[in-house]
C-alpha cells in the first residue's frame, strides 16, 4: 500500500504478518451487520463526525466526498474499504453504489464481520468495550473479551439522575441504601462478579460526562452527600461524591488487578487532558491506569505522566484515526522517554472495515516512526521489530493477562 524507503517497507510487512491483540472496540452485534452497506458504514464511522451529509443523490455525494475527502477519518476508511473489497480507484459519485453493492454481497456469507476481524486484521483477541450491554462479548467468545464501564456507579448519590447512556447504578443494581460503605461494598461485588465473568478491565468514560479532575475526598464528606435529600445537593457536593467513588473504584481495581482504562483528550474538553488525572494516579501507586487517544491534542501529558509514573500505560488507540501526524509524533518520543513494555494499541471502532483502518493508520505511523529511529542510528532495525511485537501484540497479552 505504501512505498517510501526500505527500512518503512520492511517494519510495514513485518507488522502485516503477525498477530495483534486489539485494545479498545466498540464492535456491535451481529444483526448491526445484515443490511451493511457504504452509507451505513459512513454513516457510523468517525467520518460523520465532519457534519457532512450525504444522501442518494449523485450531486450530494459528490459533494460529501469532495468536502471530507483528506480528513484522516475518511482516507483510512477508504484504505480499508481498498484493500479488503478489493479496488484501486478513489470512491466516487460513479462508482459508489457497485462499491455498496460489493459489501451487501460479501455480507450474505453469515458473520463476514468476523471473518475480515480474523483473516484479514489478524485479531488474536479484541477487548470489547460494548456500550449497549457493558461486560459482554456479543455471544463471541473466541475473539472478544470484555471491558466493563464503571462511570454508572458515580451517579450513586440519587436515583434521579443517569449516565448519558440513560442507566442510573441504585436501580441498574437494585442498590437501595444511604450508607457509604455498603454502597462501596455493593459497588466492589458487581466489579467482581463482572471479573468471574472474564472481565479483564475496568473502563472510564469521564472526559465525556465530567472533568477528570478527581481529588481525594475523605469518606466522612462522602456519606454526608449520599444522605442529603435531592434538592439540598449543590454541585461541589455532587463532584465530591463522585470524586471519592473514583478513588474507591481504583482502589478496587488495584485488590483485583483490573487495569482501568480512562478516556483522554477529545470529549466535553474542559479539563478533560490526561494531566488532570496527575492527583488519582498519584494516589493511587499500585492501580495500572491506562491512557487512551495520547490525550490529544495534549499530548505532552501522556508523556510526563508516563514518564512519572510507572503504573502509567500509555495506549495510542483511536490516535492514528485522528491524526497519523500526532501518532507517529507520540510513539517516537513515547520509545524515549517511556519504557517499551507499556505502550499499546486499540481500534477505537465500530464497524469491522473501520477496524481495518484503524489498523492500516497504526501500521503508518508506527513505521514512520521507527524507520526514522532507525535512519538516524538510534536502534537497528531488529529493535524496532521488537518494539512493534510489543506494541501490537506483547504488552496487553501481559497487561490484560490474555
Amino acid at each position: 500500500m505504501f512505498k517510501m524507503n526500505n527500512v518503512f517497507d520492511e517494519l510495514y510487512s513485518y507488522m502485516e504478518s503477525i498477530r495483534v491483540i486489539n485494545t479498545h472496540s466498540h464492535h456491535p452485534e451481529d444483526k448491526f451487520f445484515l443490511d451493511l452497506d457504504l452509507e451505513k458504514i459512513l454513516k457510523t464511522s468517525y467520518a460523520e463526525w465532519c457534519g457532512v451529509s450525504f444522501d442518494n443523490t449523485l450531486e450530494k455525494r459528490e459533494d460529501y466526498l469532495n468536502r471530507v475527502r483528506y480528513n484522516s477519518y475518511f482516507i483510512w476508511l477508504e484504505k480499508a474499504l481498498q484493500k479488503i473489497y478489493q479496488f484501486d480507484c478513489p470512491i466516487s459519485s460513479d462508482n459508489w453504489d457497485t462499491i455498496s453493492n460489493t459489501i451487501s454481497e460479501a455480507y450474505k456469507q453469515g458473520n463476514y464481520h468476523l471473518d475480515i476481524l480474523q483473516n484479514e486484521c489478524k485479531y488474536e483477541k479484541v477487548i470489547l468495550d460494548n456500550v449497549w450491554d457493558s461486560g459482554s462479548v456479543n455471544g463471541h467468545q473466541d475473539i472478544f473479551v470484555p471491558t466493563y464501564r464503571v462511570n454508572v456507579f458515580l451517579y450513586g448519590y440519587s436515583d434521579k439522575v443517569v449516565d448519558r447512556y440513560g442507566n442510573n447504578p441504585k436501580k441498574l443494581f437494585n442498590i437501595n441504601t444511604k450508607d457509604i460503605d455498603e454502597y462501596v461494598a455493593l459497588m466492589e461485588n458487581v466489579i467482581v462478579e463482572r471479573k468471574k465473568s472474564g472481565t479483564v478491565a475496568l473502563k472510564s468514560i469521564g472526559a465525556y460526562e465530567r472533568t477528570l479532575d478527581y481529588s481525594v475526598v475523605s469518606k466522612d464528606r462522602a456519606s454526608r452527600v449520599l444522605k442529603l435529600d435531592d434538592h439540598s445537593r449543590t454541585k461541589k457536593d455532587i463532584k465530591e461524591f463522585e470524586d471519592y467513588i473514583f478513588f474507591e473504584i481504583c482502589r478496587i481495581a488495584a485488590k483485583y488487578d483490573l487495569p482501568i482504562q480512562c478516556h483522554t483528550g477529545l470529549a466535553l474538553l474542559e479539563k478533560t487532558n490526561a494531566m488532570e488525572l496527575n492527583e488519582v494516579i498519584k494516589n493511587n501507586p499500585d492501580t495500572k491506569f491506562v491512557l487512551f487517544h495520547g490525550s490529544y491534542p495534549w499530548l505532552e501529558d501522556i508523556y510526563a505522566l508516563t514518564h512519572n509514573y510507572k503504573n502509567v500505560y500509555p495506549d495510542i488507540c483511536w490516535l492514528p484515526l485522528v491524526s497519523p501526524s500526532s501518532a507517529e509524533r507520540m510513539v517516537e518520543e513515547l520509545i524515549e522517554v517511556s519504557t517499551v513494555d507499556r505502550i499499546c494499541w486499540g481500534c477505537d471502532s465500530h464497524s469491522s472495515e473501520e477496524s481495518m483502518g484503524a489498523l492500516l493508520a497504526a501500521r503508518f505511523s508506527i513505521a514512520r516512526a521507527l524507520s526514522k529511529k532507525v535512519k538516524c542510528g538510534y536502534f537497528s532495525t531488529g529493535d524496532a521489530k521488537k518494539i512493534i511485537y510489543n506494541i501490537l501484540y506483547n504488552n496487553p497479552k501481559m497487561l490484560y493477562k490474555l
